[in-house]
């Protein structure tokens, strides 16, 4: 044992001059208390009193005892157990799963060392490399089945490396049946942190496997539109089927109990492609579930049958054109539609007739009921001039209410002054501006985006921030209408004689909401000017789209579904899961403004959707701590099981604030399914990576290899030496003693009444 001293040596006379002087103060002070104390008394309490002075300065001096241990620590063989639902399989034809064929090697290999008498620490980790290593015990009252979706073996390596890198591990033995789904060539970080260790790699279940037909890849869009035709390529795969070639292979696509379609092809013992193909009729989540007839002799059905979803959109959104002649502006919107596939436009036109559609020239009747306008999303009115001055405005405000998008260009028609006709009453004040008497603002007149819009849906996709130019390079604009805006309306371009006063614009683009329906004017006289700016933007996607046309078909996108600016919403969220599968969500929380909530805190509830075994029992899940996004809420969910649920935000704040309610599904397609058999190519070629052995355990003769590799190894314990400090003064006993030192002598002070 040492004694190392925290204090600096110049201190120690000068703490030893305090120590002479403090015992030397309270004999003196005792020696004059009045009355006098007896010999006995006074002797115990300078005692007491030097005690407590010589311990102060002990503590100030800082004493630490320091002593060497050293003790024996045997050698350690880890398993480490793969942790995935593919290990649920049965291991061959009994019933024995492969992770409980993994955990029975564990057991038998343990029990075998302890007969040969060696002073061995075992270990059992499970882990798939894409979560956390866990340590468990094999006398363990529960030992959770492995459920986890996906393996990555050369991670799962690396992290048991890095985990085991301080302790005295002489051999590891991974068991697992090499089905990986992120499969990586062994990297140089791969196990090296055990250098020199043992490496054994134990393969579980039967490399070959017994007849089995199971669907192996599946092919499908995630959206559609209600009324087309969706096809859903099916890869079926036979192993080991040779004598069973014979018998066909059909296909089942279906929908509850409703088969949608199905299809009988003949099926060698390799791949077999095949299509099925159905027509959805509602709009929203669908859960359909492909299935395919099973060979005579098969055991593992379960991959047999595969659920998918698909989100169906309803038919496209119909935006309709009035024009009173379809012109070049009418040209340049229809451009714009053609290019976005959730628009359908129709133009109609006034002939001499009546009012007919471009396309097929049928007659076509204004509609004077809020049901008739609803049949369409959006409406355009190029002009309020000749059939259009004539529309029922009062139910096409109704309309609006209700819903529909309206956008008015300009009417391009001017009186005897060469002032434009003013709009009828009903029109203008459905118009998100203040227009007053019709006048021109004559050009030239420069479009740019109103710096406080970026955040609007029209901008969306295109590299626009405060700060940049963009529309720079757009023709100028020979006149637009002078107008002012009407309270609630935003401004999203303006027109600028000159960009040294950009107060001095125009409002040129205006949107405004009127209850659930979205309003726009443009103010410009001939939109379809825009069309000859040749200059792509820039951008991630791969074909290149010029800055105006994409603001315009985002703008008729708004225009015909709305846009939610506020509130609680998802972001990117994907709408299918597979089976076993973690899910991860990200949600935003927005003001009225399209500002971030900073303040608020968010949680997700999730339960069965009605309908499908819901009830009103629901799980609540709070954020995770890593949102990498300003105003992005990360949420992180366990894997679910194969069914449809519904998911709603809840804001909380000042008050509670409660999202639309959400559907998602999980599928039981899951790819653990389909590895029913062990991957023995892996496995050697991992072993041969990382310089380990690979034995096949589905052998019966392999644990004897098993037990003579483990035999072989150095199991000689290692000397660990630890020293162990202790610091007196440090800690309440010491406080605790100095306090009952004092309050010994006060007691006696007091007894025998010393002043």
């Amino acid at each position: 044992m040492s004694v190392l001293w925290t204090s600096a040596a110049w201190s120690w006379p000068l703490l030893l001059v305090v120590a002479a002087g403090a015992i030397f103060l309270t004999v003196r002070f005792y020696g004059q208390s009045r009355p006098h104390p007896t010999e006995g008394l006074r002797r115990t309490l300078v005692i007491l009193r030097s005690t407590a002075l010589l311990m102060l300065v002990l503590a100030v001096a800082g004493p630490i005892f320091s002593r060497i241990f050293k003790e024996d620590v045997p050698g350690q063989l880890v398993f480490l157990l793969e942790d995935s639902a593919s290990m649920n399989l049965e291991s061959s034809s009994s019933e024995t799963t492969r992770w409980n064929a993994a955990l029975g090697v564990a057991a038998k290999v343990d029990s075998a060392l302890n007969v040969q008498g060696l002073d061995i620490d075992v270990r059992l980790l499970r882990g798939n490399g894409l979560g956390e290593l866990l340590e468990f015990g094999a006398d363990d009252a529960v030992i959770v089945d492995p459920l986890n979706h996906g393996t990555d073996l050369n991670n799962f390596l690396e992290k048991a490396g890095t985990r085991l890198s301080a302790d005295p591990v002489r051999a590891v033995v991974l068991l697992t049946d090499g089905q990986e789904t992120v499969s990586r060539d062994a990297g140089p970080g791969a196990f090296s942190v055990l250098s020199g260790v043992e490496l054994l790699i134990g393969g579980v279940g039967d490399p070959l496997g017994s007849s089995d037909r199971l669907i192996k890849d599946i092919r499908h869009a995630e959206t559609a539109f209600a009324g087309d035709r969706v096809s859903v390529e099916v890869t079926v795969l036979q192993r080991l089927a040779d004598a069973a070639t014979d018998q066909p292979l059909t296909a089942f696509l279906k929908q509850g109990d409703l088969i949608l379609d199905q299809k009988t092809v003949e099926a060698g013992s390799g791949a077999t492609n095949l299509e099925l193909s159905f027509i959805p009729g509602e709009k929203g989540l669908q859960m359909l579930e492909v299935e395919v007839s099973p060979l005579g002799n098969e055991r593992f059905l379960a991959n047999n049958r595969v659920s998918l979803g698909i989100d169906v959109h309803k038919a496209r959104a119909r935006v309709l054109v009035l024009a009173e002649r379809p012109g070049w502006n009418v040209r340049f919107l229809a451009q714009a539609a053609a290019t976005e596939n959730r628009l359908a436009m129709e133009v109609v036109y006034a002939a001499e007739r009546g009012l007919v559609f471009a396309d097929s020239l049928t007659p076509f009747e204004a509609p004077g009921t809020v049901a008739q306008w609803l049949d369409f999303d959006g409406v355009i009115l190029a002009g309020w001039s000749g059939r259009a001055g004539t529309l029922d405005y009062t139910v096409l405000s109704q309309a609006v209410d209700a819903g529909l998008g309206l956008m008015v260009l300009p009417d391009l028609q001017e009186n005897s002054r060469g002032r434009l006709k003013t709009p009828v009453a009903g029109l203008m004040d459905l118009l998100p501006v203040v227009m007053g008497k019709a006048k021109w603002e004559r050009g030239p007149l420069f479009a740019r985006p109103d710096s406080l819009a970026f955040d609007h849906p029209v901008f969306s996709g295109l590299d626009m921030m405060p700060g940049m130019k963009p529309l720079a390079e757009t023709p100028p604009l020979r006149a637009v209408v002078k107008c002012s805006l009407r309270e609630g309306s935003r401004t999203l371009l303006v027109a600028l004689h000159n960009e040294i006063d950009p107060h001095s614009g125009v409002p040129l683009l205006v949107v405004g909401n009127r209850q659930d329906g979205r309003i726009a004017f443009w103010s410009g006289s001939r939109l379809w000017e825009m069309a000859f700016w040749e200059k792509a933007r820039s951008g991630p996607e791969s074909s290149p789209e010029h800055t105006v046309r994409r603001i315009l078909r985002n703008l008729l996108v708004w225009l015909a579904d709305g846009n939610r600016e506020s509130g609680l919403s998802f972001s990117g969220r994907r709408a299918f899961y597979q089976e076993g599968e973690t899910i991860r969500l990200s949600a935003q929380w927005r003001d009225m403004r399209g500002q971030p909530v900073m303040q608020g805190r968010l949680s997700l509830e999730i339960g069965k959707a009605e309908g499908f075994g819901g009830s009103s029992e629901k799980r609540s899940f709070p954020t995770v701590e890593n949102s990498s996004t300003s105003g992005t809420h990360d949420f992180l969910l366990p894997a679910m099981p194969p069914g449809r649920y519904s998911i709603q935000l809840m804001g909380h704040g000042d008050s509670v604030v409660e999202g639309p309610v959400e559907e998602l599904i999980v599928t039981s397609h899951s790819v653990e399914q389909t590895q029913v058999r062990q991957d023995g190519r892996r496995l050697r070629q991992l072993a041969d990576a990382l310089g380990g052995t690979y034995l096949n355990l589905h052998e019966a003769s392999a644990l004897e290899g098993v037990m003579a590799r483990l035999s072989d190894a150095d199991w000689q314990s290692s000397l660990d030496e630890s020293r162990r400090q202790w610091n007196p003064s440090s800690g309440w006993p010491f406080l605790m003693l100095i306090v009952l030192l004092l309050a010994c002598e006060w007691f006696l002070r007091r007894r025998h009444g010393l002043l």
